[in-house]
């Protein structure tokens, strides 16, 4: 039997006309005197009500917009690894984001641009400066516009249930797509103008993305891939578009891998550097084709969650990441130069703690102290 929910007035209202009724039939009864007999047959008042009444007088969950997040850090934190010797360098900045970061878009903003203020007021930041953002910066944007039934759930698997059983990330992605794509792109090609820096802006899960014309076109039933994005210092798109190429068996059960044999090499002014998404790091095939080929640096937007497995690494290890990736391969290309950058946080349910580091001449390593709070990690050619 279905549970009722009956609101409390009603169930007031029916004891309040049941008694009134029952009141009146009694004085009926009771002043024979100045009323007319008649034989009216008593009527069997019994009745086997067998209903299930569950009287839950709480009220239904409501889904209610969400306050702007605070934030728990005080300031942006500056690491830096060499020194100014006017050859440039390399920028990467470790995000710390939770869901509610990404409901608005100027909240999202906010966040990557309270970083861009600091590297710009710090003076760290000239024509052959290069900002890399973490894995998935734009992927968090398929929070955009919830509210707090999904965003209180316990986790993104349970946050899908609000929106049916049977719901999952890629339904989800495929109906924010275009949306996150015109927050993405906006977002970053205003701030790479403002700061006039090139940005590596992280990377988006998109289906079939493509640069037609200097626009980032999608395929709306295409395949999902994870893709990195490069903007230039007066905010246009760039080539190369990098899709993630080696994916975690989760990632295979939503992604499809990129090719290979794509081009991974991005040219700005005075510098070449070659961008690995991931796990992409591990793997010797993809250095080997960039064999011989001048390369300035290497970049990898990451990301490092609970649980992450690929073949027999453990990437929750931050270790893992510095032995066996692009700081053991560096030396088979032309690069001297490296940066991971990660990001921190709480996103899809997980706590998120892979920690950005670089390499400057194959010897001289630095690594962000916390993941509590942004961190911007200043590697000087």
């Amino acid at each position: 039997m279905h549970n009722l929910y009956v609101p409390p007035y009603k169930i007031l209202l029916f004891i309040v006309l049941f008694g009134f009724g029952f009141f009146s039939a009694s004085i009926l009864k009771d002043n024979q005197t100045t009323l007319p007999k008649f034989d009216i047959p008593k009527p069997d008042l019994s009745i086997d009500l067998k209903f299930d009444f569950d009287f839950n007088f709480s009220k239904p969950e409501v889904d209610e917009e969400i306050t702007k997040p605070t934030v728990s850090w005080k300031e942006v934190t500056i690491q830096t690894n060499g020194t100014d010797r006017k050859y440039g360098n390399l920028v990467g900045i470790q995000l710390v984001l939770k869901p509610e970061d990404f409901v608005k878009e100027e909240w999202w903003r906010e966040r990557i641009e309270e970083t861009l203020s600091k590297g710009k007021s710090s003076g760290i930041f000239d024509r052959k400066t290069i900002v890399i953002f973490p894995e998935h910066t734009g992927t968090g944007l398929l929070y955009l516009d919830e509210k707090s039934r999904f965003l209180n759930a316990d986790s993104l698997d349970l946050a899908l249930k609000t929106k049916g059983e049977n719901f999952t990330v890629s339904d989800l992605i495929y109906l924010k797509a275009e949306k996150m794509v015109e927050v993405y792109v906006r977002t970053f090609s205003e701030l790479a103008k403002q700061y006039n820096v090139p940005i590596l802006g992280g990377t988006i899960v998109l289906p079939n993305p493509k640069i037609i014309k200097g626009s980032l076109v999608i395929d709306p039933k295409g395949p999902l891939y994870n893709v990195a994005i490069p903007f230039s210092a007066d905010g246009k798109l760039m080539d190369p578009l990098v899709k993630k190429s080696i994916l975690t068996e989760d990632e295979s059960t939503i992604l499809t891998p990129g090719e290979p044999t794509q081009d991974r090499v991005w040219i700005v002014p005075g510098w070449k550097v070659a961008i690995f998404i991931g796990q992409e790091v591990f793997d010797v095939n993809l250095y080997n084709r960039l064999v011989g080929k001048p390369i300035d640096g290497l970049i990898s937007p990451s990301a490092s969650y609970p649980n992450m497995k690929w073949q027999n690494f453990d990437l929750e290890e931050n270790q893992i990441w510095k032995q066996e990736g692009m700081a053991k391969y560096i030396k088979s290309t032309k690069a001297q130069d490296l940066v991971q950058v990660f990001m921190s946080g709480h996103l899809y349910g997980k706590t998120w703690k892979g920690k950005t580091f670089n390499l400057r001449d194959f010897s001289n390593e630095d690594q962000v102290e916390s993941v509590e709070s942004p961190t911007i990690l200043n590697l000087y050619f």
